[in-house]
């Protein structure tokens, strides 16, 4: 199967959960044997891949809007000239470039996977509203990361979806030799959206403290974690390291080395972090908001209130002490087995692609 994928912005460029999702899908798919070529774009030359295309479209914004709104239409003629058989977008602009150049492909499969959540307020209130109308009457595929996600769709717009959630490379993401000597939490994403909850998590950790003296908190990600520093206790300052944004590949070893990954957010569609950080062995703490609790499973971490402190606590005290058991790393390991790209996921997409 010729199977194209497209997204406006790409990894490591962008370092985002969506940006890791598309080369490995094409690297899952180039491997299962199909011919693979990513559309995407970037301000530098991308480096060639051995196992797949990739076409860069040379990014000429940075405003998010306007680039987004440049790429589909550029896209548009890449679509055309190719022959796909299928081709799976992760953003509204190129899925509408996607449906348009269908026309001209008798029999060609198009999918989308709404990255965020399909909240017909919001997106009623955003530039691409229009197109999104498009993509739920017309897509072949509608994805969702989430269960939750999905629920939306059908509320909201009446459309059927599929599941199409982030996935992980158990080959690159591993339990680390040990973890930290002492309790180590650690915030993995956008630190700047306050919506993610490092504020939160910072109000937390001296409740944490009390009955975990030895606590300590690694903010890793993008964004500017000194405007919740500043509103922090000092004890929370105190306790707190801001890491390096770091090699791309290293992000295993710090989930690894972690006792507990927690994302107190509110408004996520999926849980990127919190996948990888099970797939590292190590517990988390999600969101009883929106969808990431959807990745707690028992004996694999807690779930969280967003707008408490001391429920955050007493989750991070629940994986923390999840994290003392030895057993944990593999029961975390095993409960994202379905989220595998290789065994789990990319034969699922495949059959979207097939029409099946």
């Amino acid at each position: 199967m010729r199977i194209a994928l497209t997204h406006a912005y790409s990894w490591p460029e962008v370092r985002r959960g969506a940006e890791r999702m598309i080369p490995e899908m094409a690297r899952a798919f180039a491997q299962r044997g199909h011919e693979v070529t990513v559309l995407t774009s970037a301000w530098a030359p991308l480096p060639a891949n051995p196992l797949y295309e990739v076409v860069r479209i040379r990014r000429h914004h940075r405003d998010d809007a306007r680039h987004e709104a440049d790429f589909g239409r550029r896209l548009f003629a890449h679509l055309v000239t190719g022959g796909f058989d299928a081709v799976h977008s992760l953003g509204p602009r190129d899925a509408s470039s996607s449906i348009l150049a269908a026309r001209l492909h008798r029999g060609r499969r198009t999918v989308y996977t709404n990255l965020g959540l399909p909240d017909r307020e919001w997106i009623s209130a955003q530039p691409w509203a229009r197109g999104h109308e498009r993509i739920v009457r017309d897509i072949d595929a509608y994805g969702c990361m989430s269960h939750y996600a999905l629920d939306m769709l059908e509320r909201e717009y009446g459309r059927t979806g599929v599941f199409t959630p982030g996935g992980v490379n158990h080959e690159q993401f591993v339990p680390a030799p040990e973890r930290e000597h002492g309790p180590t939490l650690l915030f993995s994403g956008a630190i700047g959206e306050r919506r993610k909850g490092v504020a939160l998590l910072l109000e937390a950790l001296p409740l944490v403290a009390q009955r975990e003296p030895g606590v300590r908190l690694w903010l890793s990600g993008q964004g500017d974690a000194q405007q919740w520093l500043d509103e922090a206790s000092g004890e929370a300052r105190a306790r707190t390291e801001v890491l390096p944004v770091g090699e791309e590949g290293g992000q295993a070893e710090r989930y690894g080395r972690a006792w507990a990954t927690a994302l107190p957010s509110t408004n996520d569609s999926f849980g990127m972090a919190l996948l990888e950080s099970l797939a590292c062995g190590t517990p988390i703490v999600a969101s009883s908001h929106a969808a990431p609790h959807e990745l707690v499973s028992e004996g694999t971490g807690a779930v969280c209130a967003p707008d408490s402190a001391a429920s955050v606590a007493e989750a991070c005290l629940g994986a923390i002490e999840l994290a003392r058991d030895p057993a944990t790393v593999e029961r975390c390991r095993a409960s994202t087995l379905p989220y595998n790209w290789d065994t789990g996921l990319a034969p699922a997409f495949e059959r979207f692609y097939a029409g099946d």
